[in-house]
């Protein structure tokens, strides 16, 4: 019986710490995979409109807000599907009280919703930047004004100031 004893014990000592780091391991690789559910990353054409308009906000006190309006009216006149995710993306960001972005987004109708979904609980990666997450919207503003476009949207509402509700 001690040699049945004796086995065992040196089976057990063996497979224990394989199977500790293997939980241990489990873990980690769940919130890896979370992580990179929360973000996404932006296709580079979208990008490359939102860069010049991002670039100039991170300045802080110092970007010029002229600059700054030009650029992002200029993203609102263009068409298409680039410059949807564009406006989308832009959403995310605190760019300014203008809502600029927002009430373009609103205004191209219905093909905006899958985008805003897209985003919705997401944060935008830009290839070539990093851009620090105070730059961001925080999570109950970016919720309001997702649902609020959503809402304005399936209103047939065409800017934020269509919102009777105020």
């Amino acid at each position: 019986m001690n040699w049945k004893m004796w086995f065992l014990s040196c089976c057990l000592s063996a497979v224990l710490p394989l199977a500790a780091g293997a939980q241990a391991a489990a873990p980690k690789e769940a919130s890896q995979s979370n992580d990179k559910a929360q973000s996404v990353a932006v296709p580079a054409q979208v990008a490359a409109l939102l860069r010049p308009i991002l670039d100039e906000k991170q300045k802080g006190a110092q970007h010029d807000e002229s600059r700054l309006s030009k650029l992002l009216y200029g993203v609102t006149q263009k068409q298409g599907h680039t410059a949807d995710e564009a406006l989308v993306v832009l959403m995310c960001f605190d760019v300014g009280e203008s809502q600029e972005e927002t009430d373009a987004v609103i205004a191209r109708g219905k093909r905006m919703l899958p985008l805003l979904k897209k985003y919705q609980d997401k944060k935008p990666k830009i290839a070539g930047r990093t851009y620090p997450d105070s730059m961001l919207k925080g999570t109950s503003s970016k919720a309001d004004t997702f649902e609020g476009a959503a809402k304005a949207i399936n209103h047939g509402w065409h800017s934020t100031a269509d919102n009777p509700e105020g």
